[in-house]
């Protein structure tokens, strides 16, 4: 069954990520949709999904004969769910998606030799991606790319793109550029765009290694909505977080809580937050920012993607997140939840 990613349409709404499109009755594949996809760990990890992924209780599947009568009921039921979830609020979009993820979760484990098994792992891996859900990403992309044959050249040309956007954004720059190299070699005729999107990202790595664990962030000095002056020197002694985000970005809104929590729990001993918003409008930003009561300071230059000190660090998707340690040097990246939290323990912890 060859079969396209039916979610990306609404992830677009979200963040720039090359989402494949899916649909039971269209055969053939794809085009890639906007910018970049990441994705978090090392192509030598156990394959699987991950724990958090598992389905939960809730999750159903349609009745079928078989598991391709079934897969072809759940693709049209998750089709509805994904257009009813594009003209959802961000928060309702990342729910949304989760219940996709637990459906096709429950699907591979009820029928895990099934090719349609094999397609929903490409799914979810392509969907976790969209999602910004980078960890969960990973191991559904993996395994499809050591388990899927020749069959499935046009995916596979895919999968090995966002892992090599995943080992780029989580600093694993040479094996990024195996898998850069790898699909401009044996994947160029899968999408014209997509070997596009693989030349500038290769011509980028260089910049991506300044920001490597161990270095530290790109200078910068700007002024902030409310007149502030900062730059990342200013803020040695302390632990600094660099959030790269926006107001119509669902993973950043589906984030802010946390972030939020975290920043009202700490600030009190040592860590701050410089916000980078990549809106075009400010008077939305203002609203979001007095709606929320968010109190860290924040960047806009009205640019979009083209942001000033997003261009200068390289930012091709968001949310996307830097953390410095008090000595000033990049400890973390792209951490979320749990992860932000426990880092910014660790890192005030320390003795400088």
């Amino acid at each position: 069954m060859n079969r396209r990613v039916w979610i990306g349409a609404a992830l677009a709404i979200a963040v720039t990520t090359p989402i494949v499109l899916l649909s039971a009755k269209q055969k053939g594949m794809p085009t890639v949709e906007n910018a970049s996809a990441q994705v978090k760990a090392e192509a030598t990890k156990p394959i699987g999904p991950p724990s958090s992924a598992k389905a939960p209780t809730k999750a159903t599947l349609p009745s079928g004969t078989s598991a391709e009568d079934v897969y072809t009921k759940l693709t049209a039921e998750i089709e509805a769910m994904a257009k009813q979830a594009s003209n959802a609020a961000p928060d309702e979009q990342m729910r949304m998606f989760d219940d996709i993820a637990a459906k096709l979760n429950l699907f591979r484990t009820k029928y895990p030799k099934s090719p349609e098994a094999l397609d929903a792992t490409f799914q979810l891996g392509a969907m976790k991606s969209g999602m910004q859900q980078f960890d969960q990403a990973e191991p559904y992309l993996v395994e499809f790319v050591r388990t899927a044959d020749s069959s499935q050249h046009e995916k596979l040309g895919y999968a090995h793109y966002y892992l090599a956007e995943a080992y780029k954004k989580n600093g694993k720059y040479d094996l990024a550029e195996g898998e850069y190299k790898l699909v401009l070699k044996e994947f160029s005729d899968v999408n014209p765009r997509m070997t596009s999107y693989v030349q500038t990202s290769l011509a980028d790595l260089g910049s991506e290694r300044k920001l490597a664990i161990g270095g530290e962030p790109i200078h910068f000095e700007v002024t902030s909505l409310k007149g502030e002056k900062l730059s990342p020197a200013a803020f040695k002694g302390k632990v600094l977080l660099i959030d790269f985000w926006a107001t119509w970005c669902g993973p950043c809104i589906a984030e802010m809580p946390n972030v939020k929590n975290v920043y009202s729990k700490y600030h009190g001993k040592g860590f701050e937050i410089v916000g980078i918003s990549l809106d075009q409008s400010r008077d939305k930003l203002d609203t979001y920012i007095a709606s929320q009561k968010i109190e860290w300071p924040q960047y806009f230059d009205g640019k979009y993607w083209n942001n000033d000190i997003a261009v200068r660090y390289g930012i091709k998707s968001i949310p996307a997140t830097i953390l410095v340690d008090k000595k000033g040097k990049i400890r973390y990246k792209s951490l979320r939840g749990r992860q932000l939290e426990n880092a910014v323990q660790e890192l005030l912890a320390e003795k400088v």
